[in-house]
């Protein structure tokens, strides 16, 4: 395994990018002050755009580090910055968690799929990962449904293991390990 860092991606309809500080408007306005796309997350619905501003800045201080990655989601169509993709943790056996946010605007038309699975291909093809996995509250069927259409495997169900917005919750756990994916 080889990490490579934030690299830009790209699909039909998206870019994946690293974050620029121009991004911060459009993160708390497009997702991070929702209460509703957060409700299922670990962090803290944002209360201002200085909330969004130091996370941009939290991923250009990460992007000097060559295993952090945070890509902004950027719509081809418009330029617009929807939401993110983003590796969550790195294990020591060398497995990626992913994890995603995406503007409610933008709910239902397939962009998350779309960018994590050119983000597996790259994980997978690129720095070498040998399995990416994900989890979700057991509440945010969405999340699950997106782990199904991009390949990963359900694996069970870990209970009261992670904090979210909601308390302690039960996680939903998918899989997918390198020679299964596509």
């Amino acid at each position: 395994m080889q990490n490579l860092g934030t690299k830009r991606l790209e699909t039909d309809r998206l870019i994946l990018r690293r974050f620029v500080e121009a991004d911060a408007e459009s993160v708390y306005k497009n997702w991070a002050s929702d209460d509703e796309v957060t409700k299922y997350l670990a962090w803290e619905t944002h209360k201002s755009a200085e909330d969004s501003a130091r996370y941009v800045d939290f991923c250009l201080d990460g992007y000097k580090n060559a295993d952090f990655y945070q890509w902004a989601i950027e719509l081809k169509e418009t330029g617009e910055t929807g939401g993110n993709v983003s590796v969550v943790r790195i294990t020591e056996d060398g497995a990626a968690e992913l994890g995603w946010v995406l503007g409610r605007a933008l709910w239902g038309r397939g962009i998350v799929p779309e960018a994590a699975e050119e983000v597996m291909r790259f994980l997978f093809d690129e720095v070498g990962f040998s399995r990416i996995y994900a989890e979700h509250d057991i509440e945010n069927v969405k999340s699950g449904r997106v782990m199904q259409k991009i390949g990963m495997a359900y694996e069970g169900v870990l209970r009261e293991a992670r904090k979210n917005n909601r308390g302690v919750v039960d996680v939903a756990v998918y899989g997918l390990a390198k020679e299964n994916f596509r």
